[in-house]
């Protein structure tokens, strides 16, 4: 309560500054009208009591408090006042700011608007504090009316504060929701910029945080309207054009991303634009089964383009290769060719090449592991995973049984979320359940590849352990820093061949020991597999034969994988097998485009004079569960090739479905024939395409046979090393503490 002891006005004029500072807004009111009725001439101490009443949301009050100051003023002195409240304003503004109490500095921006409505700098301050406050919405953007105020100052540039300008629509863009009206607001604004080229680098990146946090391609079409609003902006990008393509990709429009990956083409001014316009394409093309042949032809281009690239950059080392170049431009080579030798050696050269450029453009921030410290035996080793795939996705999957088994007197487990947000909204329940629950420590981490390092270089991790491999841009470019003393690539893809991996994870079928040849880093094979897991969930299945027209005694092969793995060669062998067992059918499912997948199987079936009616091609369905339930409709599944299964294989071994597949040379070609060895099943596994025929047919001809096969399957749920875990998980312990002795052994050598 105000002191009643108050009686002159330099106690007042303290007591109501004091007042209005510590937000005691009704005492100021008191102190303030008393100073009024003292001295009814001293108009300046309305300006403070409006603030007041505004304050504790008498606006009115406000309001006409400010109006009966101006009207006992002539002009001049009108100005001066107005300056005052102005600066009354801004400093009460500023300091909600620095106690971030932004929803009261957002009201007297929006006052301040109404007393200065041309100042640009004003209004752009005023939507950031709204931005922070999450008080910004399209409505609110129009009646700031900054476009209408550029539009008048645009003759002035020196009233408008670029940087400020172009920082407001980027912090818009980070924190808009993908709505469309906003977009326009965003485009019509950014046109005021002299180089809006910051504002589109920022637009392609919330497109591509959209893409790739859009399960099922549900918002497919934001990410579109983010990148077509770029486009707008500078309609001559690559990187823009190059998006937009990858969009249709992701969204299963593939007849259309070929089309306009083509012209893409058209349009490329160099050798490295043509590699990734030519990737677009034949990404586009593997996963139209009626066109996959073209990909073959599209494949060999980039593979000489690329061995130009590499001569030119080992002749000018200065330049810099970003990291899409390394990872995206070998990664459909394994599903169409199974030459390791040839693969490895691009795949190697290229991650060196990257390695030697992101170091030296990094060499000053100091981000590269260089710590050889010896440890003390009381300390627990420190193991890292970075991912973007511990989720429901095969990654996270197979994973996920070493975060339940690890022992925590010995390890630390730390497990980094990487997403494509700068705003994180938080873990999916599955990942919560699976990994950051069951971790010493867990985070999400976003942003560039050196903030995610440092991150984990103050973790002080002694084992960095990949998920992704190549199919992350940004965690391969994290693990070229080298943020942990040792680093690991295990399970994602085939080996990233950066020099800073030290170690790959492998068993003894799937990689022979002639590979270790051709990889960079060490092959470290573990005792009996490299994946393990302890089950999956199986729930009711959706299929049954009656529903597919199916006779109960037809034999049913089964084929449920990517388009992209479907090469010609496996679709003929497995119309092949349909051809030699009468009675039988073959169900087909997987990502890609459905009619070319019709049109390539049934086109190839008329030639070899198989009826279309012994296909069924099956929709996908929303659960991972009910599609593992849905394998009990097989009799045998026909594997493909040269990228042969790898969950799906371990689904269809847990189901006890016989399998058929191809044994190939490299990594993906190996997986499921390691699987089934691991197994111990030895039926169903060919060394060439007559084999492969061969299997097919005998497994489908030979009831028994399936029953045997069927029978073991489900004994080596007992006994197979493919369904313990825990015990992987010990041999995947001693794996990292003989890695860490070797580390130490080596580190004391060399100082």
């Amino acid at each position: 309560m105000p002191s009643s002891n108050i009686v002159s006005l330099d106690e007042l004029q303290r007591a109501s500054q004091q007042a209005l500072q510590t937000d005691n807004f009704e005492e100021a009111i008191t102190y303030l009208e008393q100073i009024i009725e003292k001295q009814p001439q001293a108009i300046q101490y309305r300006l403070p009591l409006g603030l007041a009443y505004l304050l504790i949301g008498q606006e009115e009050a406000a309001q006409l408090t400010w109006a009966i100051a101006f009207s006992e003023v002539d002009e001049a002195d009108g100005e001066f006042l107005l300056g005052e409240l102005v600066q009354l304003l801004q400093a009460k503004i500023e300091a909600y700011e620095r106690q971030e109490k932004w929803g009261l500095a957002d009201l007297l921006y929006q006052h301040l608007h109404q007393l200065t409505p041309t100042d640009t700098n004003s209004i752009l301050k005023g939507i950031q504090t709204a931005l922070k406050g999450e008080l910004l919405s399209r409505e609110r953007l129009e009646n700031t009316g900054l476009l209408e105020t550029l539009e008048t100052t645009i003759q002035q540039p020196e009233a408008i504060d670029l940087e400020l300008l172009d920082a407001t629509l980027q912090e818009v863009i980070i924190r808009d929701d993908g709505n469309r009206d906003l977009l326009s607001w965003i485009e019509e604004t950014a046109r005021y910029l002299p180089n809006p080229e910051a504002v589109t680098h920022k637009l392609y990146e919330k497109s591509i945080q959209v893409r790739m946090r859009s399960p099922y391609n549900s918002n497919s079409s934001k990410a579109l309207a983010y990148i077509d609003a770029a486009l707008r902006l500078d309609g001559t990008n690559f990187g823009l054009k190059h998006e937009r393509v990858f969009i249709f990709i992701k969204s299963a429009r593939y007849q259309e991303a070929a089309t306009m990956a083509e012209a893409l083409l058209m349009d490329c001014e160099n050798k490295q634009e043509k590699v990734f316009a030519k990737c677009l394409l034949l990404d586009a093309l593997i996963h139209l089964s009626d066109r996959w042949n073209d990909s073959q032809s599209h494949l060999e281009d980039i593979l000489q383009l690329l061995r130009e690239l590499i001569q030119e950059y080992s002749e000018n080392p200065g330049l810099y290769m970003p990291s899409a170049l390394a990872t995206r431009s070998l990664f459909f080579y394994q599903y169409i060719k199974d030459n390791p030798v040839e693969y490895r050696s691009l795949q190697n050269q290229l991650a060196q090449i990257y390695v030697d450029s992101i170091q030296k453009q990094h060499e000053e921030k100091a981000v590269i592991s260089d710590r050889v410290q010896v440890l003390g035996t009381s300390r627990k080793l420190r193991i890292g995973f970075l991912s973007e795939c511990m989720t429901k996705h095969s990654v996270g999957w197979l994973s996920r049984w070493i975060f339940q088994h690890y022992d925590r007197e010995r390890f630390e487990f730390y497990c980094y979320f990487k997403i494509y947000t700068t705003r994180p909204e938080g873990l999916d329940d599955f990942s919560q359940e699976w990994f950051a629950d069951l971790s010493t420590g867990a985070c999400i981490v976003y942003g560039d590849p050196e903030e995610i390092a440092k991150i984990i270089k103050q973790d002080d991790i002694d084992i960095l352990v990949d998920l992704d491999s190549v199919t992350s841009e940004k965690n391969y470019a994290t693990f070229a820093l080298k943020p942990a003393r040792i680093q690991v690539t295990w399970l994602g893809y085939d080996a990233t061949g950066l020099p800073t991996v030290d170690y790959f994870l492998a068993d003894r079928f799937v990689l022979p020991d002639h590979a270790d040849d051709y990889y960079t880093e060490t092959i470290w094979r573990m005792p009996t597999t490299y994946i393990a897991v302890d089950g999956f969930e199986v729930s009711v299945p959706s299929l049954r034969r009656d529903k597919l027209d199916i006779p109960a005694d037809a034999v049913v092969y089964f084929s449920a994988q990517t388009a992209a793995k479907r090469h010609p060669d496996a679709v003929r062998c497995q119309i092949e097998i349909l051809k030699q067992v009468p009675n039988s059918y073959l169900l087909l499912k997987g990502k890609g485009d459905a009619d070319a997948l019709r049109n390539s199987f049934l086109q190839t079936a008329e030639e070899e004079g198989i009826a279309g009616d012994r296909f069924r091609f099956l929709p996908p369905v929303k659960h991972e569960s009910t599609h593992r339930a849905n394998l009990s409709i097989a009799d045998v599944v026909l594997d493909t090739f040269p990228y042969t299964g790898a969950t799906t294989t371990l689904e269809t071994l847990w189901m006890g479905i016989p399998l058929v597949t191809l044994v190939g040379n490299q990594f993906t070609s190996r997986n499921s024939y390691a699987m089934l060895r691991h197994a111990g099943i030895e039926a169903g596994i060919a060394y060439s395409q007559e084999e492969y025929i061969e299997w097919g047919v005998r497994l489908g001809s030979d009831a028994a046979l399936r029953e045997q096969v069927k029978r073991q399957l489900w004994r080596s749920r007992q006994t197979s090393p493919l369904w313990n875990a825990k015990q992987f998980t010990r041999d995947l312990e001693n794996a990292f503490e003989q890695m860490w002795q070797q580390y130490l052994e080596t580190s004391s050598q060399s100082n």
